[in-house]
């Protein structure tokens, strides 16, 4: 056999062991950027002085409503409350703004433009704007 077949041979397997080296790694890199994490943390301050800490991150959720609609949603919050207890919301339909409930739909909270709202059990519980941290 010429000597340029076996080069050629050899060659073309290295190329075809890189090519699924690179999908390999390809492949694992867009799972590690997918897992879920924080993106962000704001605060919101009231009249009273009170801050609520938010804490959004990023969960897909898929969700039908009873009318058959499918929707898939991919935000959650953690609020730390002034009361020192701490609530997970995920995002849910909203005509504007943003909008978040808990499971047990106990919690809502909205957030629109600079000022935000969060009810418990359809009550008004806080109402503020956002407060740059220093």
């Amino acid at each position: 056999m010429p000597m340029f077949l076996t080069e050629l041979r050899y060659d073309g397997c290295r190329a075809a062991r890189l090519l699924a080296a690179l999908l390999l790694l390809a492949g694992l890199s867009g799972c590690y950027t997918s897992r879920p994490g924080k993106t962000r943390e704001s605060n919101f301050i009231n009249m009273d002085s009170e801050v609520v800490h938010v804490t959004y991150s990023e969960e897909k959720r898929i969700e039908t409503l009873p009318n058959g609609i499918v929707c898939t949603f991919e935000g959650k919050v953690r609020l730390h409350l002034p009361s020192g207890k701490s609530v997970t919301l995920y995002q849910t339909m909203t005509a504007s703004g943003v909008r978040y409930m808990s499971k047990n739909k106990d919690y809502e909270f909205i957030e629109k433009g600079p000022c935000c709202r969060l009810f418990y059990n359809g009550a008004q519980i806080f109402e503020g704007v956002y407060c740059r941290s220093k």
